[in-house]
């Protein structure tokens, strides 16, 4: 988990080296490629909550809609803020803030609720003024790093000290309940497909599990990343269906088509990325860096970690599940260069 620098040699004239100078990058949000503008990405800062941070663990972390329709973020640094779905938001402008544990653990929203960890291994719902509600005490498993609302089940999608589960927080009378999707399965970044029917989790690749039999559906080429952390599945009527974002501890924030397995560099430039969450106010997506939490659209009849598409549209996560129409949908999707600026 590396921050970037710039570094700044003087050499004294002979060529040797007399010292260098490695002055922390001030944080900061990455910029939009070309790439990433022609595909109709903004990409915004929603809030700065460890200003001048650059590096791991003590920015943004957890992200999750609460039920008031405002955002609970979470930072590394001991404090849950509750701010207006507005961007612009610093710690200053807070609705609420309060002293948290849960450190580096990803945040859920399902069904309405908030759900992340108490950074002590429980799952727990929070209240709409980020304090905890309830702990889920029917999970046993405990948190590990990713955390995802199924958009079509409203169960929570995590990685765990059991691997990938999906768990129903409504289940005994609000205990909630678990499985085992894939033992194995287990990483960071977990996203869900929009038709929840696929898990995606960051494990050097960008892998996906059917969630219904654990099975291991899709693989990305690990090369294509230089650093992959938090992840998010694309639901619109253009060619963006089906892609998936990729947020990198380097700063970079790549699309990855997942019928062609080719990546599109959308920004770059920024502080550390990490994790990502769903806006369910509006279908953008947040993305965590060192210092603020970034906020990336893609443009009308377009959302970010939300359900499906009109069912006009084809869904490549089903496609690839199912194993069928894949050519038919490589031929609707644009065709993306590696590693494209």
């Amino acid at each position: 988990m590396n921050s970037r620098k710039n570094t700044f040699c003087a050499v004294l004239i002979g060529l040797f080296v007399v010292g260098c100078l490695a002055p922390a990058v001030m944080g900061q949000l990455p910029t939009l490629t070309a790439a990433g503008i022609a595909d109709g990405f903004t990409l915004t800062t929603f809030a700065t909550t460890n200003p001048g941070n650059t590096g791991c663990c003590t920015g943004p972390f957890g992200v999750a809609v609460a039920s008031t329709g405002d955002i609970i973020v979470n930072t590394g640094a001991g404090t849950r803020y509750v701010f207006a779905d507005t961007d612009g938001q610093t710690a200053g402008s807070a609705l609420f803030s309060t002293s948290s544990s849960s450190f580096v653990v990803a945040y859920a929203t399902a069904g309405g609720q908030a759900y992340g960890g108490d950074g002590h291994g429980h799952f727990v719902q929070f209240n709409a003024d980020g304090s905890i509600n309830h702990i889920l005490t029917g999970v046993t498993a405990t948190t590990d790093l990713g955390m995802w609302g199924n958009p079509v089940t409203g169960h929570i999608e995590a990685s765990s000290s059991a691997g990938l589960i999906d768990i129903n927080p409504l289940a005994n009378g609000g205990a909630g309940s678990f499985r085992v999707i894939n033992a194995f399965g287990d990483g960071d970044g977990v996203s869900v497909s929009p038709d929840g029917k696929i898990v995606y989790s960051e494990q050097t690749n960008i892998n996906g599990y059917d969630i219904a039999t654990g099975t291991l559906v899709f693989t990305s080429a690990p090369a294509h990343f230089p650093s992959p952390d938090g992840t998010g599945v694309i639901s619109s009527t253009n060619n963006l269906n089906g892609d998936i974002i990729v947020n990198n501890n380097n700063g970079e924030v790549d699309l990855l088509d997942p019928v062609t397995k080719a990546v599109t560099i959308i920004a770059t430039g920024g502080s550390r990325g990490d994790y990502a969450s769903p806006d369910t106010n509006n279908g953008t997506l947040f993305l965590d860096f060192a210092d603020v939490v970034g906020r990336l659209s893609c443009g009308a009849d377009c959302s970010i970690g939300g359900g499906p598409p009109p069912p006009s549209t084809p869904e490549p996560a089903s496609l690839i599940l199912l194993g069928t129409g894949l050519a038919a949908l490589a031929g609707f999707k644009k065709k993306k260069q590696l590693n494209q600026v």
